[in-house]
């Protein structure tokens, strides 16, 4: 197989890659010299807070901007309108989104519902093939029913999209755990001469360095619940339209690359059902913050801590793109693979000391 870069690199990309690096610049700059204040905004207040200074939460609304003005001045080739489809389905949660960037002031239900319309949107409007899952094992039959493919889909999206929001809370992660995420759908992509999803992914990928360049390691700008949420959709969405154009490709391929986020929410949601809380109650005890708390206070790390969690779950978010490129054709060796992170994560989890105590002691 010979794919050459021009057949599926648009370099139309980077026009809009700087205006993005300039406008996370500026939007950093404006906010550090606190002109936020003139629009009357309020400081972030949260239980995961961990940063001191007020940054902006724009970089999400930046990165859905850029693309959609890729979206609008490029020509109209296969690639560009699945990316204008993902676009139009994210229209919900941008403007949910956007509203508890600047304001903090939106229901956890309302984003829910939000993110449950992007879903909706999403399966009305996409007409390509999808994946098939009527041979899984105890979900297959319940999908057969009518409707329940669409209502599995639409709570896969929600689920994921929910797990890179609860990521989202040290520089770097969760848009480390995105681009792990990308890769391992551009490699898939490449490896069945996909071209024109090697194009939309690859964009993709184009579009968040520039946020990346100002969110790692020293947090100048942040994703904020538009970019999290919208980072998880896209994901949800790009795996989906792969895996159901590739139908030879193991579905659970499709959930090794998309476990880290997948993991986390649903950890979460059992952890607070088990502790009797609201699924809605936010909390310290997700396992980068627990690692924040354990690091911050050793003296050689007290200044570098929110940095130094990234890298050091590496192989966590670098997990599913390791393993797709050895698996993606032997299921029994997805499904061991996606034993061995959730073993992973759990160790990990627990031989981290529990965040609040750690707090009490600071």
């Amino acid at each position: 197989m010979n794919l050459h870069i021009m057949q599926w690199f648009d370099p139309f990309v980077l026009i809009f890659m700087g205006m993005a690096l300039v406008l996370n610049i500026g939007v950093a700059y404006l906010w550090h010299k606190k002109f936020y204040r003139n629009f009357g905004l309020k400081t972030y207040k949260a239980i995961q807070r961990i940063h001191l200074n007020e940054t902006p939460r724009l970089g999400g609304f930046i990165f859905i901007l850029s693309l959609a003005f890729f979206v609008a001045f490029s020509n109209a080739n296969e690639s560009v309108q699945l990316l204008k489809i993902i676009l139009l389905s994210l229209v919900p949660i941008i403007f949910v989104g956007i509203k508890e960037d600047l304001f903090h002031n939106v229901e956890p239900a309302i984003r829910i519902l939000a993110l449950l319309f992007v879903g909706w949107l999403f399966r009305a409007q996409f007409t390509g093939p999808l994946p098939v899952l009527t041979d899984i094992p105890l979900i297959g039959k319940l999908l057969l029913l009518q409707g329940g493919i669409s209502i599995f889909y639409i709570l896969s999206m929600v689920a994921v999209a929910n797990g890179m929001n609860l990521i989202d809370g040290v520089n770097g992660l969760c848009g480390a755990v995105a681009l792990s995420i990308l890769t391992a759908l551009l490699f898939l992509s490449y490896k069945t001469a996909d071209i024109t999803l090697l194009s939309l992914i690859f964009s993709v990928i184009l579009f968040l360095i520039p946020f990346m360049s100002m969110n790692y390691p020293y947090g100048r700008i942040f994703l904020g619940d538009l970019g999290a949420y919208s980072l998880g959709l896209i994901v949800s969405m790009l795996t989906i339209i792969l895996f159901g154009r590739h139908p030879e490709i193991s579905p659970w391929g499709a959930v090794l690359i998309l476990i880290y986020p997948v993991t986390e929410v649903v950890f979460s949601l059992l952890r607070r059902m088990v502790k009797g809380v609201s699924i809605y109650h936010p909390d310290t005890a997700h396992l980068h913050l627990k690692l924040f708390h354990f690091l911050r206070p050793q003296p050689q790390y007290k200044k570098i801590a929110n940095a130094v969690v990234t890298p050091a779950l590496s192989l966590l978010w670098l997990f599913s793109l390791l393993t797709i490129s050895w698996v993606y054709q032997k299921p029994v060796f997805i499904w061991i693979a996606i034993i061995l992170f959730v073993a992973l994560y759990f160790i990990l989890y627990a031989l981290l000391p529990n965040a609040q105590k750690k707090q009490r002691k600071l």
